[in-house]
């Protein structure tokens, strides 16, 4: 294959460039053109199953490999459902899936072809085949991302079902974050020399959908606070809409947490980017149009007559009637 890298440091290490080589080719296969979702699975078996295999190495503590494992196994299995990839495969696809599995080994396998040296295999399977992974998702996100914009005022159901499949990937997703935080804590800033001068943070596709993600809200047509004041069923589409701007903003938070974690809160990340200020990032995806909307209907609907004036240790304050109804006994009115 004719493998053209850019000069994102970042794609080329989680081989981006070879993933849309990848891709393309199976866009012109009958099986992938009837079953997107297969392109995607090839290449996360490819990677996943790679992982298992260098996990004894990973770390000699039963417990750790165990989590490792059993977490790992748990996130595989959710993109199989999410994915709807059918269990009984040749009855469903036929020979042609074991078929394309041979006849795709060799690219496949460039995904995997690592060159670096044999004493940080296990951890580079582990940490580059996670973010490979994430990139790998990150491919359909961008797909259903564009025909939710398409669809936000022409068909609500549809969008809010392409919504939500993609808020369950986001989990999955922050799951896979998540178990990069239980590294050796002196093993991972040993292997840190040898990914230094990038971060995930270059990922285009993340940064492109992040952003859409965020401005979503803005290509409703319709009134927010009006239609959450009216009681509108419109109301379902904007809460699924505020969950995935809330999970894409998790994704987030959770990768600055696990880069506090595994780096120290008063480090820098491996493009000298300083740890704390990834935090600016996530308030800046947090204003959104249906936040703003929601704290104008906030300020509509405060109702006094539900709270209760009281005095606790000598001091006054208001309470809702349901605090003051756990622990009134302990009031002075």
């Amino acid at each position: 294959m004719n493998i053209k890298k850019s000069n994102n440091l970042y794609e080329n290490w989680v081989k981006k460039p070879e993933m849309e080589t990848i891709l393309s080719m199976m866009e012109k296969i009958n099986m992938f053109q009837k079953n997107k979702e297969l392109k995607y699975i090839f290449m996360i078996d490819t990677i996943y199953n790679h992982i298992m295999k260098h996990f004894d190495l990973l770390t000699i503590d039963k417990n750790q490999k165990k989590f490792y494992k059993n977490m790992l196994s748990k996130i595989y299995n959710s993109f199989y459902k999410i994915y709807q990839i059918h269990d009984y495969k040749i009855y469903n696809y036929g020979f042609f899936y074991y078929y394309y599995q041979y006849q795709l080994n060799d690219q496949l396998n460039l995904l995997i072809d690592y060159d670096i040296y044999e004493e940080y295999l296990s951890i580079e399977s582990f940490f580059r085949g996670i973010h490979q992974i994430i990139e790998i998702n990150l491919f359909y996100l961008m797909d259903n991302q564009n025909i939710i914009e398409d669809k936000i005022n022409i068909d609500h159901e549809y969008t809010k079902t392409l919504i939500y499949k993609n808020i369950y990937l986001w989990d999955e997703l922050i799951g896979l974050l998540n178990l990069l935080s239980s590294m050796d804590e002196l093993k991972y800033q040993k292997y840190r020399n040898l990914i230094y001068g990038t971060s995930g943070g270059e990922s285009i596709n993340l940064r492109k959908i992040q952003r859409k993600i965020q401005n979503v809200d803005q290509l409703f047509t319709n009134d927010i606070q009006k239609i959450i004041m009216n009681n509108d069923k419109q109301k379902y589409l904007i809460s699924a809409i505020k969950l995935y701007q809330y999970y894409s903003t998790q994704f987030w938070l959770t990768h600055f947490n696990l880069a506090a974690s595994t780096n120290g809160i008063k480090n820098k990340g491996t493009k000298e980017t300083p740890i704390l200020k990834l935090v600016d990032r996530c308030i800046n995806m947090t204003d959104t149009r249906i936040n703003n909307a929601i704290f104008e209907v906030s300020k509509n609907v405060t109702n006094d007559r539900y709270k209760k004036k009281v005095k606790i240790d000598d001091k006054e304050k208001s309470i809702g009637v349901s605090i003051y109804n756990s622990s009134k006994e302990i009031f002075d009115e």
